[in-house]
């Protein structure tokens, strides 16, 4: 892997470490952190997969994030 697509890489995730994920199921307000962060290349991109429990409900979901290269900070 090339230090060039590592850094890719380690700026989707702190992208997503950024964002506010709330649970689906239940009512629980307090922000969830994803417990794994994986990488997917499509033939549409590279998608992000962040995998969650809800810490209340215990439910298990993921959220498919497309990587578009167009958020900037």
């Amino acid at each position: 892997m090339s230090n060039d697509h590592s850094r890719l890489k380690q700026e989707i995730i702190e992208r997503i470490k950024s964002m506010v994920f709330l649970c689906i199921y239940c009512n629980n307000q307090d922000r969830m952190t994803a417990s794994v962060i994986d990488f997917e290349n499509h033939y549409s991109g590279t998608h992000a997969i962040a995998f969650f429990i809800c810490p209340d409900c215990r439910n298990k979901f993921a959220v498919k994030i497309q990587d578009l290269g167009k958020v900037t900070t």
